[in-house]
């Protein structure tokens, strides 16, 4: 709103009239552009990172997509949720493709009808029929006949006959013509007669005897069996949908120039937006990888339904039927332990110095001096803790009684406490350090190679000194010196000689020496002995092995370690044969009430399962030796999911662990049942406990359990079909995945924590952190969306990911043009304007002469459905093979019929009358004398013909004459016609004549 401004410039004293016309307010102006018009979001799921994640392959050459053992993700991974904003608005409109054009010329008019019509027809159908027929018949008949006909027909006749013809036929004929010129008669006649007598006497006497026998025997039995099997499994699926638009519309359009041609352009009318993309949200998700799923009867009753849906159908139909509730004893495959080789080799294992003790054996890897324990259940070579080792590790390593021993690379003793390594307190330093079976220990000092033995927390010197020692007990040890060796018994030291130039030695459990030349020859002072004689590990043939370190361990188990750091392990003591075992469970067993397991530090020593009303027993039921035991007792109705087992080294291979999974946890039974990696797992499937089987084996005075397995009572599913899901588990496992329930998912993500690298945060359980929904699945990883636990964490996450403008990605704007049902009309004039320009010396006023030429009417426009019906009928089954076949007929007799038919015969006796022949003879006489007169008759006809062809050449020759005194020869072909030429003729003659008479006409 503007006032108005007096001329002397100063405002006014009071109101003043608004001015009402002012320029258009601009929020009443139509815009574009300004907001859009429909705005889509969309997600977007990535993965960004996996934390400790190996490092990928390098591509160096092609793929093999049917490469079988690659491996699935191992490890968590985080990834992000981007939602995308796409906004469309306005910018315009436009015109686009040249539709139709119209071209009329001056003072045309014409009509246009425009028929829009669409129409959309979806038809899907899926149907499946299978059909199957049975037949099978079987006939047999059996009849028996016998007949006998005997016949006798006689005749006798007695006859005479007389017969007396006479004929007579008389016939006449004539015919007559008359022709213009003349007159022609023609005529004819015949006359014929006769006569016959004939005389028949015959006399007949006959006599025929018919006999006739028949022996017929038929044997017919009939048994028809038609079995009509008819199985259909059918499914259809009719999906139809029908759309229809129609739109008619009509124009008249006239160019009411009369000078210039006229063209109406019909364009296309385009939409023109502006498309802006850009990222608007971005949510972190956590993904959790997965185990691949091993399919077992209780897993399959869980998933059945969801594994059904995803399987063949073939596959399907076996998969629903399996019942699992159904109840069956089976035998479970079970844990046989292979006898331990006596000698084994270590590949790999690359080492600087080995010790062993009763604690177990030790070694210290070359590469980095890191320290190693040898696992006996899992057979491998385990790290230890670094806790507390300065780079370079250890480079040598003496377990003893409850300590372990080393040396480090700057010959620093250190203390191993059983999750860190110390110095010692006493900060003893050495070159060679020694433990005995009692913990007895001495080390080899720097200077001069003097000889130190533990004295409480110090080391106290000893009056000798060596290059290398092995300690047996506080009552003894072995020395050596720059080859010689020595014992030292108490506080005497006794040379022992020869001296073989022995530079490394030790001690075994048993008080064994072992040696180890210069040269890699390996001596030994065997116990009692106080000579070096060549050594000998058992039975066993090491062959010419460059020794670098022997180590006895406990049940004769012997290490050694070349010149090179390579390993080998020998056992010597041999396994006895097994001693199996089984027990059965009998059919009316019930639910297991309780499992005990006794084991001692080398495996497990006997097992004892209690089922109401029957215990069983297996291995060492004396108790000898120090055993462990271990109890579980089962909860009613309580199914096994798993058995694991572990085996071990006692009795040169025999059960070492033993762990059964329950629904409601887990129990572990041996020295080797804690360790995660079992040598054999068995899939109970959620079955019962029922009994056990196997076998033991004797190991000096003690029996272990060399192999077992158990008998379980639970659900009955073909094996084949859990093959067929544990063939193909991957495919199985990543549809169980994806529909998982939420339950599941949560419950199964509250027993982990997560937390990212870098992180401070105190590990939260994901249930707390994760929305149980999965957000997609790719591989073996599920995704979750991943909350954050404070605002503080979620914008430092958002603020490190926008810093980087790569990371969620830039707006992104482009123009799109989209094509409307709207059409635009452009009236071109020539080369002009479309009307014509108004010249008053020119004829304007069209009323008085209106444009004569008006267009033509079209035909009424209609409109009408084109939809089409879609066949949405099942095929129906065709007609059943299966029906009985028409028995055959069994042939009548024929003896009886043809004796019968033989005594019905007319003609059973000759006839020997010759009365056929007499009344031949007089029929043939009657028909002569009938010739006679018809001859006659034709021969009169044949006159009749003869004068009507005379009169019809007559008449012709007539026609011909009376043509030449015609004018012109013209001939018709009637009576009638012939008699107009005459007149004609005559009147043309007067004409000529009166003309020859008349004068000529004058010029």
């Amino acid at each position: 709103m503007t006032t108005a401004t007096p001329p002397n410039g100063k405002a006014p004293t009071g109101p003043t009239p608004a001015i009402l016309d002012g320029s258009t307010p601009t929020d009443l102006l139509p815009t574009t552009g300004n907001y859009p018009v429909e705005v889509v979001r969309y997600q977007s799921v990535v993965l960004t990172d996996i934390p400790g994640a190996k490092p990928p392959r390098k591509l160096t050459g092609a793929i093999d997509l049917g490469e079988e053992n690659l491996p699935f993700y191992d490890r968590p991974a985080e990834g992000m949720i981007i939602t995308t904003e796409q906004s469309w608005s306005v910018q315009g409109v436009t015109l686009g493709r040249l539709l139709h054009s119209l071209a009329l010329a001056p003072g045309e008019s014409t009509r246009v009808a425009v028929v829009d019509w669409e129409r959309r027809t979806l038809g899907a159908g899926t149907e499946k029929t299978a059909e199957a027929d049975l037949l099978s018949s079987k006939t047999d008949q059996d009849r028996s006949i016998t007949e006998v006909a005997n016949t006798i027909a006689s005749e006798q006749q007695h006859g005479y006959s007389i017969m007396q013809e006479q004929s007579k036929s008389t016939s006449g004929g004539g015919g007559a013509g008359i022709s213009l010129f003349g007159l022609n008669i023609g005529g004819s006649g015949s006359h014929s007669s006769n006569s016959g007598f004939a005389t028949n006497v015959a006399r007949t006497t006959g006599v025929r005897t018919a006999a006739g026998q028949t022996a017929q025997q038929i044997s017919a039995r009939t048994q028809q069996v038609a079995t009509a099997a008819r199985s259909r499994h059918m499914t259809v699926v009719r999906e139809t949908s029908q759309k229809e638009r129609e739109q008619v519309t009509t124009r008249v359009v006239t160019n009411y120039n009369h000078m210039h041609a006229l063209s109406v352009q019909y364009y296309e009318v385009v939409q023109v937006y502006q498309v802006s993309t850009q990222p608007v949200l971005a949510e972190r998700c956590l993904f959790i990888p997965l185990q691949e799923l091993s399919f077992t009867y209780n897993n399959l009753q869980r998933y059945k339904e969801m594994l059904a849906k995803v399987a063949p159908p073939e596959w399907a139909k076996r998969i629903r039927e399996a019942n699992p509730l159904d109840t069956t004893v089976r035998k479970a495959d079970g844990c046989t332990a292979a006898e331990a080789p006596a000698l084994q080799a270590f590949e790999g294992v690359d080492l600087l110095d080995i010790g062993g003790s009763s604690m177990g054996v030790y070694g210290v890897r070359r590469l980095d001096g890191a320290p190693l324990r040898f696992d006996p259940a899992a057979r491998q070579w385990q790290p230890m803790s670094t806790a507390g080792l300065p780079a370079g590790g250890l480079k040598r390593i003496a377990p003893g009684k409850n300590t372990v021993w080393a040396i480090r690379p700057d010959n620093a003793i250190v203390i191993f406490d059983g999750t860190t390594w110390r110095n010692d307190p006493a900060g003893g330093i050495a070159l060679a350090i020694a433990s005995g079976s009692d913990g007895t220990t001495y080390h080899v000092g720097l200077t001069n190679g003097s000889v130190y033995q533990r004295a409480g927390d110090g080391w106290t010197l000893v009056p000798i000194e060596a290059d290398d020692i092995a300690v047996v007990n506080s009552e003894r040890m072995w020395y050596s010196k720059q080859g010689r060796t020595w014992e030292r018994t108490g506080t005497t030291s006794t040379e022992r000689t020869p001296a073989p130039g022995i530079v490394r030695m030790t001690a075994g459990p048993d008080g064994t020496i072992w040696g180890v030349t210069k040269d890699n020859k390996l001596m030994m002072v065997e116990v009692g002995a106080t000579a070096w004689t060549p050594g000998k590990i058992g039975t066993v043939s090491l062959g010419s092995v460059p020794f670098g370190k022997v180590v006895a361990a406990a049940g004769g188990e012997f290490w050694v370690m070349t010149d090179k750091g390579a390993l080998l392990r020998a056992l010597t003591t041999p396994r006895e044969a097994l001693v199996p075992f089984d027990d059965a469970p009998p059919p009316e067993s019930g639910w297991p009430s309780k499992i005990e397991v006794w084991w001692d530090d080398a495996g497990i020593r006997s097992i004892r399962l209690v089922i109401p009303g029957h215990t069983f027993r297996c291995g060492d039921t004396s108790g000898s030796g120090v055993q462990q035991r271990g109890a579980y007792e089962f909860k009613a109705g309580e199914k096994l999911l798993s058995v694991d087992y572990w085996t071990g080294t006692a009795a040169r291979g025999s059960l070492a662990g033993l762990r059964l999974t329950m629904q409601s946890g887990m129990v572990s039974f041996g020295p080797a049942g804690g360790i995660d990696t079992p040598d054999q797992t068995d899939d109970a499937g959620g079955a019962a406990l029922c009994g056990l089987f196997g076998s033991t084996v004797k190991a000096g005075s003690r029996t272990y359990i060399a192999g077992l397995g158990v008998y379980l009572r639970g659900g009955k599913v073909p094996q084949a079909v859990l093959d067929h899901l544990n063939d193909n588990r991957r495919y199985y496992s990543q549809a169980v995945w994806a529909n998982a329930d939420e339950l599941t998912l949560s419950r199964v993500l509250a027993n982990y924590s997560y937390t990212p690298p870098g992180s401070k945060a105190d590990p939260v359980p994901l249930g707390v952190l994760l929305d149980p929904k999965p957000i997609a699945a790719t591989g073996n990883y599920l995704g979750f969306r991943w909350n954050f636990t404070s605002e503080t964490e979620r914008l430092d996450w958002l603020k490190a990911r926008s810093d980087d403008s790569t990371t969620l990605g830039k707006t992104v704007t482009a123009k799109v043009g989209i094509a409307t049902n709207g059409v635009f009309a452009e009236a071109v004039l020539g080369r002009a304007n479309a009307a014509e320009k108004i010249d008053l010396t020119r004829f304007w006023n069209w009323k008085e002469s209106p444009i004569p030429i008006l267009p033509t009417d079209i035909a009424p426009v209609a409109t009408g459905t084109r939809s089409q019906d879609v066949d949405v009928k099942v095929s129906q089954l065709a007609a059943s093979e299966a029906r009985f076949q028409q028995l055959q007929a069994v042939p009548d007799p024929t003896g009886m019929e043809a004796a019968m038919r033989a005594l019905a015969n007319a003609n059973l006796f000759r006839d020997m009358s010759g009365f056929a022949q007499m009344s031949e003879m007089l029929g043939k006489g009657i028909t002569a004398a009938a010739g006679n007169d018809q001859a006659a008759a034709q021969r009169a006809n044949e006159a009749m013909k003869t004068a009507a062809e005379h009169q019809q050449k007559m008449g012709a020759l007539a026609v011909e004459a009376m043509s030449k005194v015609i004018p012109g020869g013209q001939v018709t072909g009637s009576l009638t016609g012939l008699g107009g030429m005459l007149n004609q003729g005559k009147n043309g003659a007067s004409d000529s004549a009166a003309a020859a008479t008349e004068p000529a006409a004058k010029p």
